[in-house]
């Protein structure tokens, strides 16, 4: 079966709408997702990028195209009071959840509540609902994003992206091609329609 990779990171909006839209298209092509936590700050880092909002003009511009994404998806959208958001234990419990098969039910819980909620996505209420609602023990998931295996895989995960080519979020990957950001989601449509023909 065909497949996606999808890098992200929660305290990123833009992978926040990818991640509301990605599985329809995926399931429209019959393909599978892997959903990659990956840390953007060290993205940016290793890139020598850095967040729009850091740039004036850019967060000017960058809170209303957002919302124009959202009314264009359907999807709720608000943005949080609390950014940018420290988002290293809620891509640490995705990293602990990828290793469960998890990630996606873990990753669209922690955006839903910084998204649209305005809740701190690596705060223990956060992590605790997300973890429920991917039928995790809270517990255990809050123990296992202090542990050094955990922390290592988010790492690992993090360089692989950057090694591939990553410099933003969200990253996808299919085959040997790198999309990057919501918006291009329409090549992934494109390019998986031609995968199939």
């Amino acid at each position: 079966m065909t497949s996606i990779e999808l890098f992200f990171d929660i305290g990123s909006p833009y992978s926040y709408l990818c991640a509301t839209q990605i599985g329809g298209i995926a399931a429209k092509h019959e393909c599978d997702v892997r959903w990659r936590p990956f840390l953007l700050g060290a993205v940016f880092k290793a890139a020598g990028n850095d967040m729009p909002a850091r740039v004036p003009a850019k967060a000017r511009w960058m809170l209303q195209d957002l919302a124009m994404w959202a009314a264009h998806y359907g999807v709720s959208f608000s943005f949080p009071s609390l950014f940018p958001v420290n988002s290293l234990k809620a891509m640490r419990a995705c990293a602990f959840a990828e290793s469960k098969g998890k990630t996606r039910e873990v990753a669209t819980s922690l955006f839903a509540a910084y998204w649209t909620q305005g809740a701190d996505p690596s705060s223990e209420g956060a992590l605790r609902q997300a973890s429920a609602a991917a039928a995790l023990d809270p517990a255990e998931v809050l123990a296992e994003i202090e542990t050094q295996p955990i922390k290592d895989a988010l790492r690992a995960s993090t360089e692989e992206a950057v090694s591939r080519g990553a410099f933003g979020a969200p990253t996808i990957f299919f085959g040997d091609t790198m999309l990057w950001g919501n918006d291009r989601l329409l090549l992934l449509d494109e390019l998986l329609a031609n995968e199939t023909k």
